[in-house]
């Protein structure tokens, strides 16, 4: 059943955990938090971690099972069956908007005017090839990707590193705390990307020190995301809330690499990549999804009404960022928090059943 190595499953969570985060992220928890954006920002990467650390124990716990068979055994059938529907929404909302990054990230930068509909036509031939290839191509592709990735993106905060002062968002909690939590709470949404990892339970196989090579992992990101954050931050200061996405404003903030325009397509060339892989991790997720659900033998159909869902999406809604951020920040990160607590709860009962079916197989 394994279809991913420990390496493989560490970059799906490298490339889950950054979605959004270098983009949309430090603009609305600036905007919520102010000068104290960077510990909200700390404080969600604590959840964040805490609950992928979860979801790895329970991988590694049950390396041979499903996670339908996972929560039928822990929870019941029905109440799996419902899970699995809040899975999928939560996942499809995450879809659609890492594929509006990449939408607004196209016209920015290449269009004066670019129809959403058929950049979404376009986009899902491409990442719904990908996604029902399966994990083992999906992982692949992030081996061959990954050193690329990131290379381009240390460049992209290197470039700018001599312009950070270092104390203009000084002084910190000048409020108290209050402002940090507020501006967590209301942007947890970006800290729930581990949450599509559960639909890798059963998929990876399980090295030595594999809790510990995970946690090290998206400790790593944890510590490239804040640095990233705190130099936007300094740098830009106050103007921070009026930027649409950080990385554009900040590959286009050095004068000298503005003029040779070279940052921009090395800013577009890697964020797209980077988001375009998401996407398809997160459309593998919801094929498997709907595969547990109807009990399909393939994920083609799966994939495809997913694929129509978020088109269907597109086209009410149009891909209006101040509209998608509106509803981010006020209605689904709250919702997201919900989903984070059930997770962490189901990760636990499934932790404990496993060591309680160990011990009675011991006795």
């Amino acid at each position: 059943m394994t279809e991913l190595t420990t390496r493989q499953f560490i970059f799906v969570c490298l490339f889950l955990g950054i979605t959004s985060k270098l983009m949309s992220m430090p603009v609305a928890l600036y905007d919520s938090a102010s000068n104290d954006a960077i510990w909200s920002i700390l404080l969600g990467f604590v959840i964040e971690i805490s609950l992928a650390i979860l979801i790895c124990l329970v991988i590694k716990k049950h390396p041979n099972s499903s996670l339908f068979s996972l929560l039928k055994n822990s929870v019941g059938t029905v109440l799996a069956y419902i899970i699995l529907i809040i899975l999928y929404a939560f996942i499809t909302i995450k879809l659609f908007f890492a594929l509006e990054e990449v939408y607004t990230f196209f016209k920015e930068f290449l269009y004066d005017y670019f129809s959403p509909l058929m950049f979404a036509l376009a986009t899902f031939f491409v990442i719904g090839y990908l996604s029902y290839k399966g994990a083992r191509t999906i992982g692949r592709v992030l081996e061959i990707l990954f050193p690329i990735i990131i290379l381009g993106l240390l460049v992209t905060v290197l470039s700018n590193a001599g312009f950070v002062e270092f104390n203009t968002q000084m002084p910190y909690f000048k409020e108290g705390i209050l402002p940090s939590l507020e501006g967590t709470l209301k942007n947890v949404f970006y800290f729930g990307n581990s949450i599509p990892l559960l639909l890798f339970v059963g998929k990876v196989k399980i090295s030595n020190h594999f809790i510990l090579k995970s946690s090290l992992a998206y400790l790593s990101l944890a510590i490239f995301v804040s640095g990233f954050c705190f130099a936007y931050y300094d740098i830009f200061g106050h103007s921070t809330i009026l930027g649409l996405f950080a990385l554009i404003d900040y590959s286009q903030y050095n004068p000298y690499i503005l003029d040779l325009q070279r940052l921009n397509w090395l800013s577009i060339i890697v964020n797209v990549t980077k988001l375009f892989c998401s996407t398809s991790i997160m459309l593998y997720c919801l094929g498997q999804i709907g595969k547990m659900i109807t009990h399909t033998q393939s994920t083609f159909i799966p994939i495809v009404v997913a694929c129509t869902i978020n088109f269907i999406i597109a086209t009410f809604i149009n891909y209006e960022i101040d509209a998608i951020k509106y509803i981010v920040t006020h209605y689904v990160s709250y919702i997201t928090l919900a989903i984070i607590l059930l997770v962490a709860i189901l990760c636990i009962i499934m932790i404990a059943k496993r060591s309680q079916n160990v011990k009675n197989t011991i006795q």
